[in-house]
């Protein structure tokens, strides 16, 4: 029989409806042996390759962003996490590639937040925040209220003043990472061979630093005094060394103009302006670095700054390495001082879609773990929990954390001064520092005392109209515009 003969014979075999019935079942089969095959061999590969956390379907990505000076910190933490975590990727967007979002200072970082927050599409799940924006930041509800109540006895492992500055009407908002909080930094051998012991109050400071001037010494006293919010954090070390205060978040009361306040700009101009100066007048246009560099230069007795400053002034190459001492700011005879609280913490975009998984990140990196493993590869700041300050690892790199643990333990009073809480910080600090830098620059006729009438009647009304503005809106003459450092 010819094959066109047996295909015509089939065909009509074929067309009969049992034979079609047989048909279907046989292929509905075939799909299903090879359905399952390819099933089974999905999961043989997802069990035999190495990194198989790569086929996990519902893989989540958590993306924050940084000061960009700091990014390459984070890879190692990123790394431990991943590999914990295998259903959790993080995308620190400063390291992406070349082409990435590299913001150079906090203000910068700021922004990026705050433009993603009101996106449609927000691309932040983490908010890496500055401690003075949390009142903003949740007040205007872009951040959301943590899984941890503020009674949890964990959060008493960390540094008191670090959780509060995470709360805000009673609500957890941020856990702390990095600490930080204004010194004042001494030149032990300088006063060693003069004979002389660290200062207490405004007047032995200047005393000592005139004494040694008249030895050689160029500068007395280093201090920040550019119109930024690095001379905001100066004044309110000053204000409480005299008894003062900037807003009382109790009653909403202004002290900018008060006998202490004016007191308090009085002292720091006459540092620049007495008939023997102890700082430089062009200290009203420097900023954190470039009074380091004229201290670790050798040129100053005292430096008013942070903490990363022993770590700089102790490395191998530096002139004036083991002749630093450390202390609380000096203060006014009846009074005590405290140092600028300052610090970075994590918090959750109230607009992610992972809050659960975000969480679980904001717990890991802000672990005793995570933070030793930051602190051992940058000195910037402070840890935030109390016993890494006597970790044995941090203190053979960092041997003065166990004194500075005990300089906050041991001094009566607070010894941290915290900028008011308020959701129209942003503005408030604009305030102050107009006015107070104008106060400290004009040489003759200064006006102190209208120029903080002036500062305190805007800040009173700022706080009556519950007016909020962000940085971008404050004069272009602000240096939150110039790069400033916040802490």
């Amino acid at each position: 029989m010819r094959v066109n003969q047996w295909y015509n014979k089939l065909h009509r075999l074929w067309r009969q409806p049992r034979f079609t019935l047989i048909g279907l079942g046989l292929l509905a089969v075939c799909l299903m042996f090879v359905m399952t095959s390819s099933r089974l061999s999905s999961n043989l590969m997802r069990s035999t390759l190495p990194n198989s956390k790569k086929f996990y379907e519902d893989k989540v990505t958590l993306r924050f962003v940084v000061p960009n000076g700091e990014a390459a910190q984070w890879q190692s933490l990123i790394d431990e996490f991943e590999t914990i975590h295998p259903n959790l990727d993080i995308d620190l967007v400063n390291l992406r590639d070349q082409n990435a979002i590299k913001p150079q200072d906090p203000r910068a970082v700021k922004q990026q937040y705050i433009d993603s927050f009101t996106s449609e599409i927000p691309p932040y799940d983490l908010v890496f925040m500055d401690i003075i924006w949390v009142p903003e930041f949740a007040e205007k509800g872009w951040i959301r209220e943590l899984d941890m109540k503020i009674t949890d006895p964990e959060l008493k492992e960390f540094l008191s003043d670090d959780i509060n500055g995470g709360i805000y009407q009673e609500k957890l908002y941020r856990m702390p990472v990095r600490s930080d909080i204004g010194w004042l930094y001494y030149r032990t051998d300088l006063l060693k061979d003069a004979g002389l012991k660290p200062p207490e109050t405004f007047e032995e400071l200047i005393d000592i630093s005139q004494k040694l001037q008249a030895q050689g010494l160029r500068w007395g006293y280093l201090w920040q005094g550019r119109q930024a919010e690095a001379l905001v954090t100066v004044f309110v070390e000053v204000l409480r060394g005299y008894g003062g205060f900037w807003i009382d978040l109790k009653t909403l009361d202004v002290g900018l103009d008060r006998p202490e306040a004016i007191a308090a700009v009085q002292f720091l101009r006459n540092t620049m302006f007495s008939q023997n100066p102890i700082s430089p007048t062009t200290l009203t246009t420097y900023r954190e670095d470039e009074t380091l560099n004229l201290f670790l230069d050798g040129n100053a007795a005292f430096l008013r700054n942070w903490s990363y400053v022993l770590p700089k002034a102790n490395l191998d190459d530096s002139d004036i390495r083991n002749k630093i001492g450390v202390k609380p700011m000096v203060h006014a005879s009846g009074y005590t001082s405290g140092g600028c609280q300052g610090g970075w913490g994590l918090g959750i975009a109230e607009k992610t879609q992972h809050p659960k998984e975000a969480w679980e990140a904001v717990k890991f990196f802000t672990s005793e773990a995570a933070q030793r493993k930051l602190f051992l590869a940058s000195g910037d700041g402070l840890p935030t929990r109390r016993k890494l300050f006597k970790d044995s690892q941090l203190v053979k790199r960092y041997s003065h954390y166990p004194a500075i643990l005990d300089l906050l333990k041991k001094q009566k009073s607070d010894p941290v001064v915290s900028r008011p809480a308020i959701p129209q910080y942003a503005e408030a600090t604009c305030t102050l520092q107009k006015y107070l830098h104008t106060a400290l620059t004009q040489k003759e006729n200064p006006d102190i005392k209208g120029k903080m009438q002036t500062a305190a009647r805007e800040t009173k009304l700022l706080l009556k109209t519950n007016s909020m503005l962000n940085e971008k809106d404050c004069s272009s003459n602000n240096p939150i515009h110039q790069g400033q450092l916040f802490r």
